[in-house]
């Protein structure tokens, strides 16, 4: 059993580089949010108009989602493993290639940073939209540019670091795990203030779960952008400053180590404290931001995925020799 969870790691990590995600209602940034918005109309003619009712909801939603999307799926894979353990490892491997989504949103990337680089704003804006699920219309070229650069950064904490992180310790039954509470988490997020109460379960879950994971992908971002002739000097110093000029607070390790290897400031964050505006900004307005850094923050979110990929299968394939 240890030795599937090894090769589920590899196996789709693998089949997201050369196949991409999977289709349709396979891939769980499709079923997810789907299944989200479904439960959640039912939801709310069940619980009353009220912060309390609302966030207990999104207790309901968080548990149901993980049972159906990870506890249904592992379930079957253990029952079937004294019988059939090649069905077993084929449905652990699958749950491993379902949970990235790394070479979706590196292709997006490179697209976005080319759009840019030909003056095709418009078409920039549609491949931006596609990652984030905002609205990009009013956004200029430097906000689309940061945007992309970001984009990169919480895919290496998230859909990379986390998933190979959870994947290497339970399989693909845990990347699954993980990949349902972040892809909940992100569909709050991307919606209105209405909606915080019913994501205020998944953001903390998601968290909890990322904490880890994020601050190696941090460590590793920092390895990568140096392998590609970035300064890389000050770029913990940059996370020590401004990792609270974050909300997610998680994300900020990577949005920190990245911005300042490009000597970029990312999108400022507007707060009203001490009966004055604010603006928090993450990094050092040492550069003017170019199509050229969503292309190099894509690259470095992908070398460092390979580099934790070598980490955690190092150490796993380790633990499955010595308990053999």
């Amino acid at each position: 059993m240890l030795m599937n969870t090894f090769a589920a790691l590899c196996a789709g990590f693998a089949l997201n580089i050369i196949i991409g995600s999977p289709p349709g209602i396979l891939n769980p940034e499709n079923s997810v949010p789907s299944f989200l918005m479904k439960i959640e109309r039912r939801l709310k003619d069940q619980y009353q108009e009220s912060s309390e009712a609302h966030r207990m909801a999104g207790v309901v939603i968080l548990i149901v989602a993980i049972l159906l999307f990870a506890g249904i799926p592992t379930a079957l894979m253990l029952l079937i493993y004294q019988a059939s353990p090649v069905l077993a490892l084929a449905i652990d491997c699958y749950l491993s290639w379902a949970s990235f989504s790394m070479m979706r949103t590196k292709n997006e990337l490179s697209a976005l940073s080319r759009c840019l680089a030909d003056g095709k704003t418009d078409k920039a804006r549609v491949h931006l939209s596609k990652l984030t699920g905002l609205r990009c219309e009013d956004m200029n070229e430097d906000e689309l540019i940061k945007r992309g650069v970001e984009c990169a950064a919480d895919c290496c904490a998230d859909n990379v670091g986390g998933v190979l992180f959870y994947t290497a310790l339970f399989g693909g039954a845990g990347g699954i795990f993980y990949r349902t509470v972040s892809l909940l988490r992100r569909s709050y997020s991307t919606r209105s203030s209405a909606s915080d109460d019913f994501g205020t379960a998944a953001h903390k879950l998601w968290t909890v779960l990322d904490f880890v994971p994020a601050h190696i992908a941090s460590v590793m971002a920092v390895l990568a952008s140096s392998i590609y002739g970035l300064e890389t000097e000050d770029c913990f110093d940059v996370y020590k400053r401004d990792r609270k000029n974050l909300q997610a607070a998680v994300l900020a390790p990577c949005r920190c180590v990245i911005a300042s290897a490009l000597g970029i400031t990312l999108t400022r964050k507007t707060v009203f404290k001490d009966g004055n505006i604010q603006f928090l900004t993450i990094g050092d307005d040492i550069e003017i931001s170019t199509p050229e850094d969503v292309r190099y923050a894509a690259e470095i979110m992908f070398a460092a995925g390979f580099f934790m990929l070598l980490l955690f299968g190092a150490l796993k394939l380790t633990f499955v020799l010595l308990m053999i």
